[in-house]
Parts: structure tokens; sequence; C-alpha cells
């Protein structure tokens, strides 16, 4: 995933959360994040960043264009998967000539406004402080000797 894809997918997320959040399907954020295995920071800091005003949905007997928005939402929220295995891989070139194969990593909370996933995993600089620099090919005449 491209870091363009990542943020359109982050912001989904966020508009698919708030939805349930203001239709009063779910009362409080801390619920939403425990049922979606959301971060309960990322989740309460969409809900405190919007009016937080909700919207009067009858919970017995809603509306078909209710129900509709509830199962979007709910589906777009079951999309995100905290398992390593539905993630994209990394796919940072190695000295073997081969791609990496490690699944991206998962931003800390505060990194949300950024994207729910890095780029790169662990190793290649997804949470790194700085870039790992690549293994020089050449060998120098010196270490020949």
């Amino acid at each position: 995933m491209t870091p363009l894809e990542i943020k359109d997918y982050t912001a989904r997320l966020e508009r698919a959360a708030i939805t349930l959040m203001r239709m009063s399907v779910f009362r409080k954020p801390d619920d939403l994040a425990r049922r979606y295995s959301l971060p309960l920071p990322v989740v309460r800091y969409w809900w405190r960043h919007t009016d937080e005003k909700r919207e009067s949905c009858d919970p017995i007997k809603p509306t078909p264009a209710e129900v509709k928005r509830i199962r979007r939402a709910g589906q777009a929220l079951e999309s995100w998967e905290k398992t390593k295995r539905n993630r994209p891989v990394c796919g940072v070139p190695l000295s073997s000539g081969k791609k990496c194969k490690t699944v991206v990593a998962i931003r800390p909370p505060e990194g949300w406004e950024m994207g729910c996933l890095a780029t790169r995993c662990r190793m290649h600089g997804g949470l790194a402080r700085r870039l790992i620099k690549p293994r020089k090919a050449s060998i120098s005449a010196e270490d020949e000797r």
C-alpha cells in the first residue's frame, strides 16, 4: 500500500467509527474500540475532535437507510485486521536480491494522523528512529588482502 492509500484507509476507518458513534450504536468510544480491536486512544481522539452530537435514531426500528449506513460502517471497521497475515508486505530490496516479506508495522496511536499502517516493517524504517543503511555490495581492495 502506498502512503496515500494508507491515509485513505485510515480516513475510511475514522468515518465509519464516527458514523456508528453518532447513530448511537455504541454509547462510548471505548465500546467501539474493544469491539473492533482498534487502539483506544485513537477512537477517543476521533470522537473528541468531532462535535460529539448524536443523531436521533430509533434503535428498535431503524429506517432502511439507517440500517444500510450502520451495516456499511460495520463492514468498514470489520475490514480492519490487527492480524499480521492480512497486512501488506514491506517489499524493501534485500542484499540477497529478494524482497522483504515482513508485514508493515502498525503505527502507535500518536502517529495515526499519518495513517494507521507504516509503509515499511520495523526493521526497514517503518517505526525506526533512523533508516537502516544497506550494506555495500562491493569489497574494497584493502579488504581482499
